[in-house]
């Protein structure tokens, strides 16, 4: 993971007609400047946000990068970042990189070299066209749905709109004792074959088989 172009301090934003039917998050930290910068990943058509549905897994992520790395990072909307930074690379297109859980093996989720957690996603492209939205889209959407049902977690849409209500105080108590009730260990995130899920409020973690996995 790497940071992206700067942006000026989060009140100054504007909000983008991105992500309006169902928010999305994105992670930050403040560069030796001062300046918010935003998290991205390097793929083939450039780089690319990693978007998450849910605030709470942004901030599960945020918890892990600053015990292991001691950087603050922190999580803002989607909406906050400007419409022309979603780009791709010939800036034809909108990229995101999806976050829809993270690799898991023998019950612990597996790090990236540098301690970060690795990450199970879709990458989404859309063609850039006039006026700009981006949206998830169904193939997203229907992993989301899939990768939760498959957890029992039926009603995941209601539970991320009620977690976007909870006060900051009761989501970083269920962000700490979401880290402290599961492991951590280094693996080849290729070889896994399972994904977790964390479910906000029973406090659970989740253990699904990944796309194309017959375990």
């Amino acid at each position: 993971m790497q940071p992206s172009d700067t942006y000026p301090e989060r009140d100054g934003f504007t909000l983008s007609p991105f992500f309006a039917e169902l928010p999305a998050y994105v992670m930050t930290f403040h560069d030796e400047e001062g300046d918010l910068r935003v998290v991205t990943e390097k793929v083939e058509l450039g780089r690319a946000m990693t978007c998450y549905l849910s605030p709470v897994d942004a901030l599960i992520e945020v918890l892990q990068l600053n015990q292991m790395l001691g950087t603050q990072y922190g999580v803002m909307p989607a909406q906050l970042v400007p419409a022309e930074r979603w780009r791709d690379a010939d800036g034809r297109g909108l990229i995101a990189n999806v976050h829809l859980g993270w690799p898991v093996q023998n019950g612990r989720l597996l790090l990236r070299p540098a301690g970060a957690l690795g990450g199970y996603g879709r990458m989404m492209h859309h063609w850039a066209r006039e006026p700009l939205r981006f949206e998830f889209d169904e193939t997203v959407l229907a992993e989301v749905t899939r990768l939760h049902e498959w957890a029992g977690l039926f009603a995941w849409r209601e539970t991320l709109e009620e977690v976007r209500a909870w006060k900051p105080e009761r989501v970083a108590r269920v962000v700490a004792r979401a880290l402290a009730s599961i492991g951590v260990a280094r693996g080849d995130v290729t070889q896994c074959r399972q994904v977790a899920l964390f479910d906000p409020e029973s406090g659970q973690w989740h253990f699904v088989p990944r796309a194309g996995s017959s375990t």
